[in-house]
């Protein structure tokens, strides 16, 4: 199996970055191997309401694989179509020395985007808002943010007086290209785990979300990711984590169905990638 690749790598007191290195680098990357391996494990299992013999089961689709970020972000351009204009775009990001990693980073990230927002909330009950998380080229995260349904005069005096608890620089602009804008703004960060793995990485190190929808109008407007389509009744059997799992809960003829296809056979486990 062919290494993943997470690049770039920059040198830590050019970014001044203490706590960054390769040391972050390879744990991310282990830590994003183990996680995806351990989801591809998992399957569910569902029946036909009205034909009990016809069973199938498949893999809960997450964000490590290709097809659930395509799907995101065809969810996304939706945002062309929003009936409020987006207002604003902003960028939050952290203050490396005031944290000792990128744990903590992330936190304070998260925390201070948490103040924002319900003070922005009690001065605008109708806000809506969609956030993303990434990473910088040092490891360091940031959040990109779309804000509807608020109108903020003086926004970079707001943004200076929102810096007293913030964790780092804030930096806001009006969407001047309107709604079309905002979500090709959007898009870029969510299709740029196609590239390479360095996002998905460390978004799984976090275990933060790739996309994160608050307010119900924004919410009901774009839908869930997955939609329900045609008319077949399913009924939910069971979910297993791994081969073990299912010969517990399903037995094991079943299990050598669902996990080692007969025409295949059973796969030779294959932990190379991970670093030691």
């Amino acid at each position: 199996m062919a290494r993943p690749q997470l690049a770039p790598l920059l040198d830590s007191n050019k970014n001044n970055c203490a706590w960054y290195g390769n040391h972050l680098v390879s744990e991310a990357l282990e830590d994003w191997c183990l996680t995806k391996g351990y989801r591809d494990e998992q399957r569910i299992v569902i029946q036909e309401a009205e034909d009990w013999s016809n069973v199938k089961w498949f893999k809960p689709l997450h964000r490590h694989h290709k097809r659930y970020r395509i799907k995101q972000s065809i969810r996304i351009s939706k945002i062309r179509d929003f009936s409020m204009p987006v207002r604003y775009f902003v960028t939050l990001t952290i203050d490396p020395k005031k944290v000792s990693n990128d744990f903590q980073a992330y936190k304070l990230l998260t925390d201070t985007w948490r103040k924002i927002y319900y003070r922005l909330k009690r001065k605008f009950p109708r806000l809506q808002a969609l956030r993303c998380v990434e990473p910088q080229k040092t490891g360091n995260p940031h959040m990109h943010l779309l804000l509807f349904g608020c109108h903020i005069p003086q926004y970079l005096k707001w943004a200076r007086s929102m810096y007293q608890f913030a964790g780092g620089y804030i930096k806001i602009e009006p969407a001047r290209a309107g709604n079309k804008g905002a979500a090709s703004y959007v898009g870029k960060y969510l299709t740029k785990g196609l590239k390479n793995d360095f996002c998905l990485a460390f978004l799984t190190r976090w275990k933060s979300q790739t996309l994160t929808v608050s307010g119900s109008l924004l919410r009901k407007f774009l839908g869930p990711l997955l939609e329900k389509k045609g008319k077949s009744k399913w009924v939910f059997v069971d979910y297993t984590t791994d081969y073990g799992d299912c010969c517990v809960k399903l037995g094991e003829d079943l299990a050598e169905l669902i996990y080692y296809p007969q025409e295949k056979g059973p796969p030779v486990p294959d932990w190379s990638f991970i670093r030691p």
